[in-house]
């Protein structure tokens, strides 16, 4: 009777203790992690209709985890040591879930690693068949912690094969968020999402710049972030069907029009749009960043005197550029001086002068100058080839 009423206790403890670390995991997963994937799904799959809540969101779906893992408790008996086994049906339910990648138009699709999951399921059912061939021991009252942590060792696998099957990639989040922050004008807010990271695609360096335009800042900060697709980087590539909240009729609504499709290259297209009457002022700072990105400085600076006065209230990039340009010209079309702007050149070429290896030459400049002009000009490649939209 004591040892039955010992093991009824220590079931208890189990199921609660369990419980409690599936909900608090999925609720954190679904609420921090995975909102924006889940409201995109949403999204797409009402095409548009329905607005996604991500703290109901993560409620329901880990209650009806959980009740999946009830029902599957009442179609198998695991031992007390392997009770957290209940919950692999959920995981991996939750898993799926959140592996939706949005397709052309209004459609989803799953982007999970069917290996994994394919090995994840052979593995949970060789480990079912070893529990089950070893059941608790009926005689002597065993202590509780043995229990507890072969079971906390059964959910944190479980917890890995969710990160494994489910979409983590960083720069897809780091877009959906700034997307949604974007659409929510909160720009402020977008502009930090991922801002230490190196990593970015080229949709997500679009949505950056815009946010950047709308807060004034294109040309003082445009560099504070990874540029790798040159000019191209401005305007997001109309192949791409992940951004789904209609952003881009607030960026042609924003610049003062929009490209047309015999217009090969973003920087063609800001020339053009900058001519029209309709452009917005935005667009001009578009324009001139553009030709930063291009590494041409020549038209750059051609360019500048239409839209600002040569003085020291130019955007920080502007300066670097004039400066740079001024360097690498025996007679420059422009005179720029800024003392400070000119110490901080003489430095960066001092620094680079130390390294005589190419690539420690570039990382030890990212490290330090990675948020200039200057080591965007001198170490960033551009595109092998132009990123025009077909």
């Amino acid at each position: 009777m004591h040892e039955s009423s010992n093991k009824k206790r220590t079931a208890r403890i189990l199921g609660w203790v369990c419980g409690s670390l599936f909900t608090l995991f999925s609720l954190l997963y679904l609420y921090v992690m995975q909102a924006d994937l889940l409201a995109t799904a949403q999204h797409l799959l009402s095409k548009g209709q329905t607005v996604y809540s991500p703290l109901w969101g993560a409620v329901i779906i880990t209650w009806l985890l959980w009740l999946l893992q009830n029902v599957y408790r009442r179609t198998i008996a695991y031992p007390l040591r392997f009770h957290a086994l209940y919950y692999f049906p959920s995981c991996l339910v939750l898993g799926l879930l959140t592996s939706i990648v949005p397709r052309e138009g209004w459609e989803v699709q799953l982007s999970a690693n069917w290996v994994w999951v394919i090995v994840s399921i052979l593995v949970y059912v060789l480990v079912s068949w070893i529990a089950l061939h070893y059941p608790d021991r009926k005689n002597g009252v065993q202590s509780l912690f043995p229990f507890l942590w072969v079971n906390f060792l059964c959910l944190a696998v479980q917890f890995c094969v969710v990160g494994g099957v489910a979409n983590t990639d960083d720069v897809y989040h780091y877009r959906l968020k700034v997307e949604r922050y974007v659409m929510e004008e909160n720009d402020s807010m977008a502009l930090h999402v991922g801002e230490e990271s190196l990593q970015a695609d080229r949709s997500l360096t679009a949505l950056r710049a815009f946010a950047l335009s709308r807060e004034g800042a294109l040309g003082e900060r445009l560099f504070d972030y990874p540029q790798y697709y040159g000019s191209e980087g401005l305007m997001p590539d109309s192949a791409d069907t992940i951004y789904v909240h209609g952003w881009l009729q607030l960026l042609y609504k924003h610049v003062g029009g929009r490209p047309g499709g015999n217009v090969k290259s973003a920087t063609r297209f800001f020339e053009l749009l900058s001519q029209r009457p309709s452009a917005e002022p935005a667009a001009r700072d578009y324009l001139l960043c553009a030709y930063l990105l291009d590494k041409n400085l020549d038209a750059f600076v051609a360019a500048l005197p239409r839209y600002y006065g040569l003085d020291a209230a130019l955007p920080l990039y502007y300066k670097e550029a004039l400066v740079l340009y001024s360097r690498l010209h025996t007679r420059p079309a422009v005179v720029f001086k800024d003392n400070a702007v000119e110490a901080n050149l003489d430095d960066f070429h001092h620094f680079r002068a130390q390294y005589a290896d190419p690539v420690e030459r570039s990382n030890q400049c990212r490290r330090m100058y990675g948020n200039t002009y200057w080591w965007y000009y001198y170490y960033q490649e551009l595109p092998a080839r132009p990123l025009g939209r077909e």
